[in-house]
């Protein structure tokens, strides 16, 4: 009977120890892909995912019979999309005509398509030149620990430039080449920067006839050190390599209320009016509601041109660093999508967009 029970315990623990992986809650969008068409999105359940493009940035336009072709994903009324760890960009929701919550990816509602019947499938690409497999942008905007929002490739990878280049041109080739391999695309292929970032991409053609992308005429690279997304550890080498940050804090607006302030992802500051100077009092749900605008470790926050109010950073009780405009912390609300967007203005009559 001892031994027996032994036994049991030792089934049970085995049991238990199994349960969390069982559990685990799988990323809202991951990424998948196949043979014919490289990597693309794909939702929890591996199934390919579309955009629309008579959709537009933050609007579904697919309903009634549509919607029963192109199924949406969507989320539950208090669910937030996640994105898998490693894919660049952001995740919304738009609110449907029907009140469902439909998960946009930099925008741009997320459809299945009934005729895919497995993991794989993407028999809806291309389907009356208006539905397609969803990639990530050639360049992203993501958050190191350490840095804080730096350039990324479509594939979570941090990007670097090289200040012994000249503009739109490559001094690094053969070893060099091998240590920080250029950032490419497909010969006439033109590269695609996330909605809402700063900066211009182009390309120069490099001397072996691949053509490498450019960020404000910089050549951009991945250094071969970096094992995973979220890695910096070619920042500084040599003293000639680093990476590449948008402004912290830029201007942007909108028609009904003018310029205000954004982030370095092109999406609306706010302001708290319970806040003091210095102070964040939005923590917990606030703080999912609103997420701080942050900056890594050893980041200092910067201004683009037109944000000449005084830029501080605070630390929150978490550890993290948020940073504040003329002594306000400052804030991004979960309900706005696309950039451009200000629908938390004046929400519960204390958070406001903040003017430059």
């Amino acid at each position: 009977m001892l031994r027996y029970g032994k036994w049991l315990a030792v089934m049970v623990i085995v049991l238990l120890a199994a349960v969390p992986a069982l559990a685990q809650e799988a990323a809202t969008v991951t990424l998948g892909g196949n043979a014919d068409l490289g990597s693309f999105l794909v939702g929890s359940n591996g199934m390919t995912l579309y955009l629309f493009t008579k959709d537009e940035p933050g609007k579904s336009n697919c309903a009634g019979e549509c919607a029963v072709k192109w199924p949406p994903l969507t989320v539950g009324e208090n669910e937030l999309p996640t994105l898998d760890a490693g894919i660049p960009g952001r995740l919304g929701v738009v609110v449907r005509e029907d009140g469902s919550r439909q998960v946009a990816y930099n925008g741009w509602p997320l459809y299945y398509w009934e005729q895919d019947m497995a993991a794989g499938d993407a028999t809806g690409q291309g389907v009356g030149d208006v539905w397609y497999v969803v990639t990530p942008p050639t360049v992203s905007v993501a958050r190191t620990a350490d840095l804080g929002d730096v350039l990324v490739g479509p594939n979570g990878m941090t990007l670097y430039i090289f200040t012994n280049d000249a503009a739109d041109t490559s001094n690094c080739y053969d070893q060099c080449a091998a240590n920080w391999p250029p950032l490419t695309v497909a010969d006439g292929q033109q590269p695609s920067l996330q909605p809402g970032l700063t900066g211009t991409l182009g390309t120069t053609a490099r001397n072996d006839g691949t053509t490498q992308v450019t960020y404000d005429g910089m050549p951009l690279y991945y250094w071969a050190k970096d094992a995973a997304p979220g890695d910096t550890t070619g920042q500084n080498v040599g003293e000639v390599w680093f990476v590449v940050q948008p402004p912290t804090l830029s201007v942007g607006g909108s028609e009904a209320l003018g310029d205000f302030l954004v982030g370095p992802n092109g999406m609306t500051l706010y302001s708290f009016a319970n806040d003091e100077a210095g102070v964040s009092n939005c923590y917990d749900q606030c703080a999912v509601n609103w997420p701080p605008l942050l900056v890594g470790a050893s980041q200092e926050p910067t201004a683009g041109e037109g944000a000449a109010g005084a830029i501080g950073v605070i630390e929150r009780t978490d550890g993290t660093r948020q940073v504040t405009y003329n002594g306000m912390p400052l804030y991004y609300w979960i309900n706005d999508v696309v950039p451009g967007d200000a629908t938390g203005q004046n929400v519960r009559e204390v958070w406001f967009v903040v003017e430059p």
